[in-house]
């Protein structure tokens, strides 16, 4: 007999990690809602939506379809698309590299930044919860959901994120320690996405 389902109430009452899955699902579900929301009130689809807020915050560097695939677990097909819609609406621009003429940078045009500020905040809902609880609470939330991501890195069932636990500056000495900055770390000085990362070694 197969393993019984994960999403089945039976499973759930008796396994804690059940539990656990379905209410990261609850909160998937949650964040899909709010993106789509904002997707129609603005005439985009949800992952313009995102690919509008990378390019708001990221530098120069990043904004290539590649980061933005690997970033969003997405095929540079899908990232593309999206693209491709974003010039037609004037919302950005292909800027060449000066170092390679094949690769382009993505640039937000004026209406783009303007739209990029407005939709960005979709997922403040999700914010103000989370803000509810203890700072305390906060950031062993945070920890923990590092670890699941982490794992799910190692499984390749998401790409490497550019946080701690795949850094080569993370290492743990009496906790959580930064060698590049050569400071102790408290759980809430954990980044889900630094701006120094560089890959260890071993997962390159």
């Amino acid at each position: 007999m197969g393993k019984v389902s994960t999403f089945s109430p039976a499973q759930q009452a008796e396994h804690t990690s059940s539990k656990v899955v379905v209410a990261l699902e609850r909160l998937s579900e949650a964040f899909r809602v709010l993106l789509w929301q904002e997707a129609t009130q603005y005439g985009l689809s949800p992952i313009q939506i995102q690919v509008l807020t990378f390019l708001l915050h990221y530098p120069e560097e990043k904004r290539t379809v590649t980061s933005l695939a690997s970033h969003f677990n997405m095929t540079k097909a899908t990232i593309s698309d999206a693209v491709k819609s974003l010039e037609q609406k004037q919302y950005l621009v292909r800027k060449p590299s000066t170092k390679d003429t094949r690769s382009h940078f993505l640039q937000l045009l004026k209406e783009g930044r303007t739209v990029a500020k407005k939709v960005e905040h979709f997922a403040l809902p999700l914010l103000e919860t989370v803000e509810m609880a203890p700072a305390k609470e906060q950031a062993a939330l945070l920890e923990q959901l590092m670890q699941l991501i982490y794992q799910l890195n190692q499984q390749a069932v998401i790409t490497t994120q550019h946080m701690c636990f795949n850094c080569q500056h993370y290492t743990v000495k009496k906790g959580h320690y930064c060698t590049l900055f050569k400071l102790p770390m408290k759980q809430a000085d954990l980044r889900v996405d630094c701006p120094v990362f560089e890959l260890r070694e071993e997962e390159e």
